[in-house]
């Protein structure tokens, strides 16, 4: 959960020095500066010999490209994880100019330009968004690839880091230290759009979602000043941006961030069952989930014939659900004592078809299983919903939407963050992110041939149709915001829309940032 948001909605970027202290290096410096200017109403750039950041595998990059521009196109869409979503879910717009700033000067630089001459901007921290909710038909789009630094303090359980860095790349070096951070279960999403959009993480049902490990960001808000946001400095702005998603009204280019004790032992047991008896184990799940401690992660999925590990048309099971429970404790010991209440699985009749024990995975290893169901270059939906009924009364419908869908590749993952105390998980009104219950469910809808995109698109509409009636929320980042935009102020507490309306009118008047799609 919470795997995506490499898109900072509003995009975070920073720049420029910290008020009151030093800054921190949010981006690595790649030989040459740039030179990136606004003019005549749209972005002018030169070319640098600044090469890429390492993990995207490129050697140079031009400070900035107009549309029309050769490598323009390709430059903007290598960067969109779900190229069929675009922000409205039809082929992808493109922008007026994109540009790869490297610094925080640069940004600010960037932003006081597009305020000038009247250009939009969207920002985009790693691209891997549902939506590309940042790939807008105007504008001016901010990368933030080469903000990509990491400054670790074991000591003292403090990072900061780049907006661009991507959580598989996070993760290592939080393990070579000795600490660690809810990453998103999804290792190829940057930390900028996940944080703003909240942060599922890992262990979040004990560790929390991970914008509240946030301790203070930088932020190049719409009057393009550099400024840093805390609980002490600009409250209300540190208050939307820990989970306002693409709805931020600035640039975040830097997070300060608290992190825990790396877990002595990380084990995980998996089982897979046919779906036919989906309801026997979500009400073994159910019945042991008052005695699991908050530091077990329990998952569900429902998945066809296609998924990994799956043999397709000959697959004897082309419907299944499988569950995962993984458990960070400081030593194995304490890893069994709690997964003991899951016993040896469902009650007696129940066909087990697959089951593996108290497997050692590593932190920095977690994201790869998940990795393996996003594959590139795949056509994507995606829709949440949040419950407060259990995991059972949640996935009743399950099994007779899951046949009906068009692709086996699709599934659908299901859980009860801190084991049914999820509700009381998240304080009210402690940050922009607030909406939280019982149980979600997330649909993700996976198919390659575009002669399938009807199909496919009809087959989420459904499942949304059975399952919103009794939904009493849903999660933004991976919400249909792109073809329901009405998903949006679905995604927060009643109580807490109208404050981030007035908050994103009060730092961004003149509509420099893009907001949320549908606006």
């Amino acid at each position: 959960m919470g795997q995506h948001g490499g898109e900072q909605g509003a995009d975070d970027a920073r720049s420029g020095e910290h008020q009151g202290q030093e800054a921190p290096p949010p981006a690595r410096e790649h030989g040459a500066a740039t030179n990136t200017s606004v003019a005549s109403g749209a972005v002018t750039a030169t070319t640098t010999s600044a090469p890429r950041p390492r993990q995207r595998q490129r050697v140079t990059r031009p400070a900035g490209l107009l549309r029309g521009d050769e490598g323009f196109e390709a430059a903007v869409v290598e960067g969109v994880f779900n190229v069929v979503a675009a922000a409205t879910g039809e082929p992808l717009r493109l922008p007026e100019a994109i540009v790869f700033p490297q610094t925080e000067a640069d940004v600010v630089e960037i932003v006081r330009a597009a305020r000038e001459t009247g250009q939009r901007i969207a920002v985009r921290s790693g691209g891997h968004s549902w939506v590309a909710s940042t790939v807008r038909g105007d504008g001016v789009l901010v990368d933030l690839e080469a903000f990509d630094g990491v400054e670790l303090d074991a000591p003292a359980r403090r990072a900061t880091v780049g907006a661009g860095v991507r959580g598989g790349d996070l993760s290592p070096r939080l393990v070579q230290a000795g600490v660690a951070f809810p990453v998103g279960h999804c290792g190829r999403p940057a930390v900028g759009g996940f944080l703003l959009g909240g942060g599922l993480g890992v262990n979040w049902g004990h560790w929390k979602p991970a914008c509240f490990s946030i301790r203070s960001l930088r932020v190049v808000t719409a009057d393009g000043e550099a400024v840093t946001a805390s609980a002490t400095e600009n409250e209300e702005l540190f208050w939307l941006a820990r989970g306002s998603g693409p709805g931020f009204p600035g640039v975040v280019t830097a997070f300060e961030l608290e992190l825990q004790p790396l877990p002595g032992a990380i084990r995980v047991s998996t089982w897979s069952f046919p779906l036919s008896d989906l309801e026997a184990v979500t009400a073994w799940i159910t019945d042991a989930s008052p005695a699991l401690p908050t530091n077990v992660e329990v998952s569900l999925v429902t998945a066809g014939a296609e998924r990994p590990g799956g043999l397709g048309a000959d697959d004897p099971h082309p419907l299944v659900v499988g569950v995962a429970a993984t458990v960070f404790a400081a030593d194995d010991g304490e890893a069994k004592r709690a997964l003991a209440p899951l016993g040896d699985g469902p009650a007696a009749g129940v066909e087990v078809l697959d089951h593996a024990a108290f497997l050692d995975v590593p932190l920095d290893q977690l994201h790869v299983p998940v990795d393996a169901t996003y594959p590139e270059g795949a056509r994507y939906l995606a829709d949440t919903f949040w419950f407060s009924g259990d995991l059972t009364a949640a996935t009743a419908l399950l099994p007779e939407l899951m046949a009906k869908a068009p692709s086996g590749k699709s599934y659908v993952l299901a859980g009860m963050p801190a084991n049914g105390r999820g509700a009381e998980l998240v304080t009210p009104g402690e940050a922009a992110y607030g909406m939280h219950d019982t149980t979600s469910i997330i649909v993700y809808t996976v198919w390659d041939d575009p002669a399938d995109d009807a199909a496919n698109r009809a087959w989420l509409d459904e499942v949304a149709a059975a399952l919103l009636p009794t939904a009493t929320g849903h999660f933004l980042s991976e919400a249909d915001i792109g073809h329901r935009p009405e998903r949006v102020a679905g995604s927060f507490r009643e109580e807490d829309w109208p404050r981030i309306q007035e908050l994103r009118r009060r730092f961004d008047p003149d509509g420099v940032f893009h907001g949320y799609p549908g606006e």
